[in-house]
């Protein structure tokens, strides 16, 4: 992989990580984790706790990784892990000629106190070169509602709304306000 000395704060490295490492993302995925428990709509059932969350999204992300050309760039600091971004592609869009493959960045996570020093941006950085390189022309994202700071930063980094995700639940007594 290149080297991005113009965008990574001093003493961070960003590599690959194996399948067989992905354990190793479980505390910065909590740090995420927590951080948008902060945000959730009052509406919102009871999360997960931490280690059944955790679970969860790991193996989403080892079927992930399974899948051609998928993968995880961590960010280590004095060898501790302090970030990760997870990537897989899929095809592009139907109905406009964006690209005929696409990067989704599944989880873009910073351990909430190294945030805020260009650790996200390099590692954001990386996943596009490495996305160039296997031929994608787009990334994309789902921004969790009311993650200000976060959108922020993807307003920064050229990201523009696209599409509005929604959800409702499909209790069968037709309640429809709310999960």
């Amino acid at each position: 992989m290149p080297s991005w000395p113009d965008t990574r704060p001093d003493g961070v490295s960003i590599e690959e990580l194996p399948i067989e490492q992905i354990d190793e993302l479980a505390p910065v995925w909590n740090s995420l984790r927590e951080h948008h428990l902060t945000l959730a709509p009052s509406w919102f059932p009871a999360p997960y706790d931490a280690a059944e969350s955790w679970q969860r999204r790991a193996r989403q992300y080892r079927a992930w990784l399974c899948e051609p050309d998928s993968f995880v760039l961590a960010a280590r600091h004095d060898h501790q892990l302090i970030g990760y971004a997870m990537v897989h592609l899929r095809d592009g869009s139907p109905t406009w000629p964006f690209s005929e493959r696409a990067g989704e960045l599944e989880t873009l996570a910073v351990l909430r106190e190294k945030r805020g020093r260009g650790v996200g941006r390099a590692l954001l950085k990386a996943a596009r070169d490495r996305l160039r390189a296997l031929g994608a022309r787009e990334i994309s994202l789902h921004l969790l509602v009311g993650n200000q700071s976060a959108g922020r930063f993807y307003d920064r980094q050229g990201f523009r709304p696209f599409a509005t995700w929604l959800t409702s639940s499909l209790r069968e007594d037709g309640e429809s306000r709310h999960m």
